[in-house]
């Protein structure tokens, strides 16, 4: 893959970055608000559980956006990005300009997807 593309993706990824830290930040306060908040009614303790599960299991998925990201980030970095991780043959560049914390070509992410539904 050419340098300047590598270079435009590093940027999103990057931007990328920027943003979920900040929805992060935004999440810790709000399980913050959730956690200090009891109430003794228990549809209102009912709604803050709801509430809780809610912000953690998106802080989950945030955290393992931004685990990919910075793994792309360090493949850039070793010059490995690009690569397929399984067959390493070249990532398809559409592939990776839609999902540039691709680890996988799209027929390896096919036989990685159809073992996980079988499992």
């Amino acid at each position: 893959m050419e340098r300047k593309r590598i270079e435009q993706i590093e940027k999103k990824l990057l931007e990328r970055r920027r943003a979920i830290n900040g929805v992060l930040t935004h999440l810790k306060r709000e399980s913050e608000e959730v956690t200090e908040s009891r109430q003794t009614d228990w549809l209102d303790h009912a709604w803050e559980e709801n509430a809780a599960r809610t912000v953690d299991r998106l802080t989950e998925l945030y955290r393992a956006e931004l685990d990919g990201i910075e793994d792309a980030l360090a493949r850039i970095r070793t010059g490995t990005f690009g690569a397929c991780a399984a067959c390493h043959h070249t990532i398809e560049a559409m592939r990776l300009e839609f999902f540039p914390q691709t680890r996988f070509c799209a027929a390896c992410a096919d036989i990685r997807e159809a073992l996980e539904r079988a499992a």
